[in-house]
Parts: C-alpha cells; sequence; structure tokens
C-alpha cells in the first residue's frame, strides 16, 4: 500500500522542510492515553514530538497530520548531533504507522512500519531494498521534558535562534 505513494507524497512534505521545529505534545494525564489509544489518527491533530532510538542512534520526530487529514501523516527527523533533518510521510491505520522517507525530499531512503502503544510508537525501520533493518522506539515528549538535562530540543548548529 505505502508503495503506491512513491516520492510523489514528498511533495506535501517538502513545506515542513522549511518550517521551525514544532511544538511539543503538551497534554498529559490518563485521558490523553486513552485518546491515543482511541485513534492513532487523533494524536497526531497537533503536532507531536517523539524522542528515542532508531538502531543504535537518538532521534527526535516531529509528526502531524496532513491536510486535508486524510492524506495522512507528515514530519521530520534528525539524528541528535546532526543537523540534517530527513522527511517522513505516511498514513494511520488503527494504531498501524506506515511512513516512508526521504533525505533528499524526492527519493525513498527509507520505509518505517510501527503501533502506536499508549505513549510509545515502536517497530522497524528498514532500507529502500529491505536489506538494512533497524528497530526504533520512541516515546512522546512532554513540554516539562523538553529541556531536561542530556536531552537537546535541537539538532546542533540550531541552537540559536536568529
Amino acid at each position: 500500500m505505502m508503495r503506491r505513494l512513491g516520492a510523489v507524497m514528498f511533495a506535501g512534505a517538502m513545506l515542513v522542510a522549511a518550517t521551525a521545529a514544532a511544538p511539543v505534545f503538551s497534554a498529559s494525564g490518563p485521558a490523553s492515553s486513552a485518546r491515543a489509544e482511541a485513534s492513532g489518527k487523533a494524536l497526531f491533530m497537533k503536532p507531536v514530538a517523539l524522542r528515542g532510538m532508531l538502531g543504535d542512534v537518538q532521534i527526535q520526530v516531529t509528526l502531524r497530520t496532513k491536510e486535508p487529514a486524510e492524506d495522512g501523516i507528515e514530519g521530520e527527523y534528525f539524528v541528535f548531533g546532526k543537523s540534517h533533518r530527513v522527511l517522513l510521510a505516511g498514513e494511520i491505520e488503527g494504531q498501524e504507522v506506515f511512513m516512508e522517507e526521504s533525505e533528499n525530499g524526492t527519493d525513498v531512503s527509507g520505509q518505517w512500519d510501527g503501533k502506536l502503544a499508549g505513549e510509545t510508537l515502536s517497530g522497524e525501520w528498514q532500507s529502500p531494498d529491505g536489506q538494512i533493518k533497524k528497530p526504533f522506539s520512541l516515546r512522546i515528549v512532554r513540554a516539562d521534558e523538553k529541556n531536561s538535562p542530556g536531552q537537546n530540543a535541537r539538532p546542533s548548529g540550531q541552537d540559536k535562534q536568529q
């Protein structure tokens, strides 16, 4: 199903690269967990920041619904310590998340297949040819965790606002 999206899906995601870092998800408590479990799509109605591991590197992902929302989700991620952002676009079916990534905004450079469970998105990333596979596990970043010790909110080289 994701194959049919191809490189065309990145046209809308190109706007993502020009935007500033999205705000982090700020809801808390049992109600937010219940909403996330009730509908994966509802979780991303506002931009959501997630942090965790892709293989052995720490990353931060920002996801939000596309306009219109029926068109799926889009966003980007960066590896901590590097300023390069990788575009993401895909769809949610229940709690299942399917995304493709593009490092250059045109070609698919990876595929993400994951599942939402509460405030965690985990699954497997693989290269376009399926030869390289890495596990990923991401957790929603709360507003009060944004600047916690050892956690950078921006990739290196972007610490100063202009």
